[in-house]
């Protein structure tokens, strides 16, 4: 997923390893794409913040994309997660 706050326009992959390989990029559904404006001349989504987006894709607190429960309930970093960014 393309996102740009004005400054910077990256690309941002978020996947799981599945063993064999890395899974589908679920960044959008993370992001809420659909919510987000789209800026057609950059041809990404428009975002207040860039790295604030960044930081919370590789957070392993309740909110980041890199957490998990674990089989007793707790919140746990999840190794297996992913996050992919290429500064355009």
């Amino acid at each position: 997923m393309k996102i740009t706050d004005g400054k910077r326009t990256l690309e941002i992959n978020i996947m799981t390893w599945n063993g064999t390989g890395y899974g589908p990029d679920w960044a959008g559904e993370y992001f809420n794409a659909g919510a987000l404006p789209y800026d057609e001349e950059k041809n990404a989504y428009t975002v207040q913040d860039v790295q604030y987006c960044i930081d919370m894709a590789e957070g392993t607190g309740e909110e980041g994309a890199r957490c998990k429960y674990n089989d007793d309930g707790e919140l746990v970093p999840d190794d297996d997660t992913e996050v992919f960014v290429t500064e355009l």
